[in-house]
């Protein structure tokens, strides 16, 4: 026992000061090459900063493993029981940390980083690192044991990478995971995972002399791709083998604040309708520097944050009653709750009102669409000019239109013709809007002037989408369709009655 203390820190020890070491040497190699974060809406640093901090914690990393396996023989005997596993862990952590330095450098588009996250996870997978059981509740995932891990892992890294958006802010909590999963490692006799577990503790505590406020790097995607990942998979690696719900539960809470941040930021985007990738400021630490809290004043509240619920974690490891776990994990929920609302993340009455606008507006987009489609159909079969403004007087009663003004010029008078309908309506002080459309069919032979007065009764947007599907439907069914197919049926009418002289057609 005495001795593992003792390796557990040298090994800390080891890492904290070569992180020390190469996080100033990425610093000075960094300005040398002026490579340094881009500033955006959400930045809040006011000085060129690097941003490829995850070098030096990955280096420190590797490096102390390494060496630690070439001169510690009993902790060379140790890792030989996980060895295929360990390879797996490095070789995709690696891989992972790979497209973070490339997004760094010279930028990825998210969904790339997704495509190589999900890549990295599905291969770990294929390894045997899976959730296969956890003993709440007597889970057993049987074949679901590939997606429950995958979305773990996949959750987990970007977590952390959303997280990562002040000085300190990110590498403080991977390091209070670090020591999380460390204590149930040793706890559990997976001394492997906890020497592991001390090194990268020690790698972040050499990096946070560099990146607390205020910060002279930055972790980048490649430090907080790498962190997410290795945390994410150590975790299912430590669970494996003791198929404890704890083993999850431990570090998911540890990284509660990262973890509820991303699933709000999900929901809020997906709610506002914009894509899941997008980035914003309604972020936690950033409603928290709204609320008046300084830079380094919301990343302690953080950490404070986040060892109140490690603590209250801790006590799963003790408890012996059965629900004892559920009991610990309801209480961190709440109070994660309440700390979300507290500072105006989660605002459930916004968050109900969007979900009734977005649900009006799906009803009022099918009936749109049904309605445009009907349409649709109906104007193929117009052969004729008045079947034709027909099917478009009743598009424009279906999409709600006051009144229609078209203007064409007649390809057999060469005149300007106008057209209009005006729909029955009984208040004529309604507010509506005009709108003037030139339509250039494909031919170019009938030029249509099209004029809308659209009341204002909905949405800008509703008015936009009819607006738009009233258009498209003199697009793809112009008056040259119209005005050639009469020409070929008097053409073909002139042919049969010139074949056929002495018949009387006439109906």
């Amino acid at each position: 026992m005495q001795r593992m203390l003792w390796t557990y820190a040298g090994v800390f020890l080891s890492a904290m000061l070569l992180g020390l070491v190469v996080t100033q040497g990425m610093v000075w190699f960094a300005h040398r090459i002026k490579l340094f974060a881009p500033r955006n809406t959400r930045s809040v640093h006011a000085l060129p900063t690097p941003r490829i901090g995850g070098v030096a914690i990955f280096v420190s990393l590797i490096l102390v493993t390494v060496g630690m396996l070439l001169f510690d023989t009993h902790a060379s005997e140790v890792f030989r029981e996980l060895h295929s596993k360990l390879l797996v862990l490095f070789v995709c952590g690696g891989f992972v940390f790979l497209f973070g330095l490339i997004d760094d450098i010279w930028g990825m588009r998210a969904s790339a980083k997704l495509a190589v996250q999900l890549i990295a996870a599905i291969v770990v997978c294929s390894y045997g690192i899976r959730i296969d059981q956890v003993t709440l509740f007597g889970w057993w995932f049987g074949w679901m044991a590939w997606p429950v891990t995958i979305l773990w892992i996949v959750g987990i890294t970007n977590a952390v990478n959303l997280i990562d958006g002040l000085d300190g802010l990110s590498a403080g909590i991977c390091a209070t995971t670090c020591v999380v999963i460390g204590v149930f490692s040793a706890y559990t006799g997976q001394v492997a995972m906890a020497i592991l577990m001390a090194i990268l503790f020690g790698s972040l505590v050499g990096f946070l002399f560099f990146n607390f406020n205020p910060a002279k790097i930055f972790l980048g995607d490649s430090g907080s791709m790498f962190l997410g990942f290795f945390l994410a998979t150590s975790s299912v690696i430590c669970t494996a083998k003791v198929a404890t719900v704890v083993g999850l539960l431990l570090p998911a809470l540890a990284l509660g604040l990262p973890l509820f941040d991303m699933l709000i930021s999900i929901v809020r985007r997906v709610l506002e309708r914009r894509s899941i990738f997008s980035a914003d400021r309604g972020h936690i630490h950033h409603r928290l520097l709204d609320m008046g809290l300084n830079h380094r004043n919301t990343v302690i509240v953080m950490y404070l944050i986040t060892l109140a619920i490690v603590g209250l974690a801790a006590l799963m490891m003790f408890l012996r009653e059965e629900g004892g776990e559920l009991i610990v994990l309801v209480v961190s929920m709440l109070i994660l709750l309440a700390v979300f609302r507290i500072a105006g993340v989660l605002r459930f009455r916004k968050m109900f009102e969007q979900v009734q606008s977005n649900l009006a507006r799906m009803r009022e987009f099918r009936n749109d669409r049904k309605d445009f489609e009907h349409m649709q159909n109906r104007i193929k079969r117009a052969w004729t000019f008045k079947q034709w403004w027909l099917a478009v007087r009743r598009m424009a009663r279906k999409m709600g239109f006051e009144r229609i003004v078209i203007q064409y010029r007649d390809p057999a008078s060469d005149e300007i013709k106008t057209l209009t309908y005006s729909r029955p309506t009984d208040n004529g002080a309604e507010d509506t809007m005009h709108l003037s459309i030139p339509v250039r069919s494909q031919l170019a032979k009938v030029l249509i002037h099209v004029e809308i007065d659209v009341p204002v009764q909905d949405s800008l947007e509703a008015i936009g989408r009819r607006v738009s599907l009233f258009g498209r439907l003199l697009d793809e069914h112009t008056l040259d369709t119209v005005f050639e197919e009469q020409d070929k049926i008097a053409y073909e009418k002139q042919t049969l009655a010139a074949s056929s002289p002495g018949e009387n057609y006439s109906s």
